[in-house]
């Protein structure tokens, strides 16, 4: 999911939304009594009186909701009942968080809290609720999918949760929040979009109903259908049927509402069906996702009677309950950006010369078709603004339709309002008097989609295109005219004082290692500069899930980029290895206890850096987390194989045998392989990180340590059933899907070929296995490549580099060694020179980062491992191989 709330606060970093300086409008009670406190919390201001929550930790909880334009007149409101009733309540602290809670695509939890009051029983509850809806009764605010709302009021909402901060930590570093039962125990506090109570609690203002009757808030597909999990596929809507439309399949929900696939039941056909939830989706100004689902209905109804065909047939607009829908024809076909996938020559493997010449020519015909159709569109009087791969669907014949007309407006309106997609909006520097460079610059990013997807990294840096050209010469020249589109708005940028600009693609030609080398001392420079043992959330600029689960961690944190630096022979910053101890010791309850998540990968790192008591009891802690206690996650990223693994390195430093010995029985304590998947990641994942393949790296670093090869017959049967799971076995290389519903087939090393190959190349040395043998080279096939999406280590190009130079280093194969140095030269298409060195964005680019999974962190140390080879880079214990032998020093 793309992080658009940590983009916020800061045009270099990513950073929580709260973080940002300019809050708009700021929200405050016009009057507040003498004795209430106000306290920040993130996006929200608190507003309590002495101990009014002592002693109670659950209840119901009133969450208000205000429509735009009527924020401070609903809180003034709110806030005079709350003060004068004595109930503790918070809301959104300014404008900007409002927006950012109520626009498109916020998080539909949280659409439509405003304020939330803490009232502590249930006749306080009612009293508040009861004079709440008086008070606002003229007022309508959207409904708030977690909630119900009270009696007939439009904005008085309730649920039953948690009111202080009670949470679980989870295997993969992020935590729940939980709620206590009527029964007593602790669990998740659900906050989906329905309405749920735990057990053994009932709902004490809910209203008898007349048989029949539908209840509040409950209209519309968005409620049957909207509570299932998206996966990424089109969703079933259940017998959902109104105003003559069956809405069969639920194909993508954002806050505005939900799109359907639908059928008209008086003909039969296949309709699309777009809904708009009431005063939510919020764009320019107080514009709501029905004024955008109006407007969009009139411009496609102006549309068909002026140049029909060239957007969808409105068939009908109509209102059910609060929601707005829209009824088109269907357009059949796939997105831009899916067929993108599907036919981009680089993407496949095998593929013979000719198919590269076949690709871009019908790149050129569907770009031709697209802009046919936008100067059809500007003919008509009208801009598209939002042309992006999203908004085109291309047929089997690469025939091309433009959907979603919710950004289109008049060519002639007094402003153009500018709805975009990152890296299709055209940055406001260009905008200028000629209009149409809305579409023509979105048109040059579909172009540079069909050649590589680097939008975000050739605005900052456009010289990196021509390393993307040089890149994709060696197997995919592109014909000049197809480049010249997908350039058009990034050349090649002036010189800029005090940046070294990057070496010219044909200078890392001839000498690859040397500029390789310049490559990897520039990122270590930029990342010693990235440090601040000052900052209060972090010492690295860290991505999203940084922040969601914590930011000293091996993959997100500081511990990942002092190990790199470290590998890479750089002195630590000052101060960042003292605050990295500092602050694991001081919110240890907080952490997970895995390798790469939390406690034990962090032990780990204070161990090499000789902080070994530390070390000790740190690893201790990860021991006792109930995570590990209870076997709940076997894998190597946050479960039991990574904390055994952790055992082991700390033997490798303190040669104390107990920790052979504890690696062993948390070896000997995984459930057995039928009984494995529900210890796995989320639906069954694969890979090294939460799959059996880590599981089965274990194993065979506890074989090599201990010289016994008890577990290595259940690592082998780990990896098969992992090479089970390869979405074509007989393609000429083997990938594999993230899970058992994300069936993305990747080459990654946290989840595909590089991954399975992390582990396998080990076991190739070790067994005689025959499958493992001929799955091996068809593993490397994928990780040739140069053409990936991202350039970190963990699922991006550094990781496929980085698994090709492990499998030289272990087999002398030279081959692999060329395509792994290949592979480090095409890092330069996302280097962007900066005074202090040269930065990487990290996951999603759309923010640097110095992450270890995605960030520069994870670059460095793939350099370093290339251009001065060493054991055990990235957290095995190889160099250990025969080490346990009894007797041995202990503590």
């Amino acid at each position: 999911m793309i992080p658009f709330p940590f983009v916020v606060a800061d045009r270099d970093f990513y950073a929580p939304l709260e973080t940002t300086r300019d809050r708009g409008e700021i929200y405050r009670p016009e009057r507040v009594p003498d004795g209430w406190t106000e306290t920040e919390s993130g996006i929200w201001t608190m507003w309590h009186r002495g101990r009014q929550l002592r002693g109670v930790e659950d209840g119901w909880k009133v969450h208000v909701s205000a429509r735009p334009g009527r924020q401070q007149h609903v809180l003034d409101t709110v806030a005079a009942v709350c003060f004068a009733q004595d109930i503790a309540f918070k809301h959104l602290a300014g404008r900007l968080f409002y927006w950012w809670t109520h626009q498109k695509q916020a998080a539909r939890q949280q659409s439509g809290k405003f304020i939330a009051a803490y009232p502590t029983s249930v006749p306080a509850a009612r009293a508040l609720m009861e004079q709440l809806r008086t008070e606002l009764a003229d007022e309508e605010g959207p409904f708030i999918l977690t909630d119900r709302r009270y009696r007939d009021s439009r904005t008085v909402h309730y649920r039953y949760g948690a009111f202080l901060p009670r949470e679980r930590v989870n295997a993969d570093g992020t935590h729940t929040l939980l709620v206590r039962g009527g029964d007593g125990e602790l669990r998740e506090d659900r906050r989906g979009v329905s309405f749920h109570l735990p057990p053994g609690i009932t709902d004490p203002f809910a209203e008898r109903r007349p048989a029949g009757a539908k209840p509040a808030g409950k209209a519309g597909p968005a409620r049957k259908a909207g509570s299932a999990r998206k996966t990424g596929s089109a969703r079933k809507a259940g017998s959902v049927s109104f105003h003559g439309y069956v809405f069969e399949e639920a194909l993508q929900f954002t806050n505005s509402g939900g799109a359907y696939r639908g059928l008209e039941q008086a003909t039969g056909r296949q309709v699309f069906i777009k809904e708009a939830r009431a005063h939510t989706g919020i764009a320019h100004g107080d514009t709501t996702a029905p004024d955008q689902l109006r407007a969009e209905w009139e411009t496609l109804t102006a549309l068909h009677e002026t140049a029909p065909g060239l957007a969808p047939q409105p068939l009908a607009y109509f209102r059910e309950w609060e929601h707005d829908f829209l009824v088109t024809e269907f357009i059949e076909g796939e997105t831009l950006q899916r067929w993108m996938v599907s036919h981009h020559a680089m993407l496949g493997v095998g593929r013979e010369p000719h198919e590269y010449g076949d690709y871009y020519a019908r790149c050129e015909k569907v770009l031709a078709r697209i802009e046919s159709a936008l100067e059809q569109l500007h003919a008509a009087g009208y801009l598209f603004v939002d042309v992006s791969p999203g908004n085109v669907m291309v047929d089997d014949d690469d025939g091309v339709r433009l959907v979603d007309f919710e950004a289109a407006q008049r060519a002639d309106a007094d402003e153009i309002l500018v709805m975009g997609t990152p890296g299709y909006a055209v940055p406001a520097d260009l905008v200028g008097d000629d209009r149409l460079i809305h579409d023509e610059y979105g048109l040059a990013g579909l172009a540079l989609l069909l050649v590589g997807p680097y939008h975000q990294v050739a605005q900052r840096n456009p010289d990196t295109l021509a390393h993307l050209r040089a890149d994709l010469l060696e197997r995919a020249p592109v014909p000049e005219p197809l480049w010249r589109k997908a350039v058009r708005f990034h050349q090649p940028r002036a010189a800029v004082a005090g940046v070294t600009p990057l070496p010219s693609p044909e200078e890392v030609a001839a000498d690859p290692l040397r500029h390789l080398a310049e490559l990897r001392d520039r990122t270590a420079d930029a990342l010693i500069a990235m440090a601040d043992p000052t900052h209060p959330d972090r010492v690295f600029p860290t991505i999203a899930d940084g922040y969601h689960s914590n930011t000293q961690c091996l993959a997100y944190g500081s511990a990942g980029v002092l190990h790199a630096l470290t590998r890479a022979g750089r002195a630590l910053p000052q101060g960042a290895l003292e605050r990295l101890r500092d602050d694991v010791f001081g919110g240890v309850e907080r952490l997970a206890p895995g390798l790469f998540a939390g406690a034990a990968g962090i032990a780990w790192v204070l161990a090499d850096h000789g902080m070994l008591d530390e070390a000790r009891d740190l690893l201790a802690v990860a021991d006792q987390h109930p995570i590990i206690t209870s076997g709940s996650s076997a894998t190597l990223f946050g479960g039991t194989s990574g904390v055994a693994l952790a055992h082991l390195a700390m033997y490798g430093r303190t040669r104390d045998a107990s920790h052979v010995e504890r690696a062993m029985e948390l070896a000997a304590a995984l459930p057995s392989d039928a009984d494995l998947t529900e210890r796995l990641g989320l639906d069954d994942a694969t890979g090294v990180m939460h799959g059996r393949t880590g599981i089965a790296l274990m194993l065979q670093q506890l074989a090599a340590v201990t010289g016994s090869a008890d577990g290595l017959g259940r690592g082998v049967r780990l990896l098969h059933a992992e090479l089970d799971r390869a979405t074509d076995p007989e393609a000429p290389g083997l990938a594999f899907p993230v899970s058992a519903t994300d069936q993305r087939s990747l080459p990654y090393l946290y989840c595909g070929s590089a991954s399975v190959a992390h582990t396998a190349v080990r076991y190739a040395r070790v067994v005689d296995d025959e499958r493992l043998a001929r799955a091996l080279p068809l593993l490397l096939v994928p990780m040739r490549t140069t053409y990936t999406v991202m350039p970190g280590l963990y699922q991006g190009l550094s990781g496929l580099g980085f698994g090709l130079a492990e499998y030289a280093e272990a087999t002398g194969d030279e081959a692999a060694r060329a395509d792994a140095i290949r592979g480090a030269r095409g890092l330069f298409k996302f280097a962007v020179p900066h005074e202090t060195g040269v930065r990487f964005l990290g996951d999603q680019l759309m923010r640097f980062s110095a992450d270890l999974w995605s960030g520069s962190a994870g670059v460095l140390l793939f350099l370093t491992q290339l251009l001065d080879p060493a054991p055990d880079p990235l957290f095995t214990v190889d160099a250990l191989a025969g080490a346990y032998a009894r007797p041995v020093v202990t503590r």
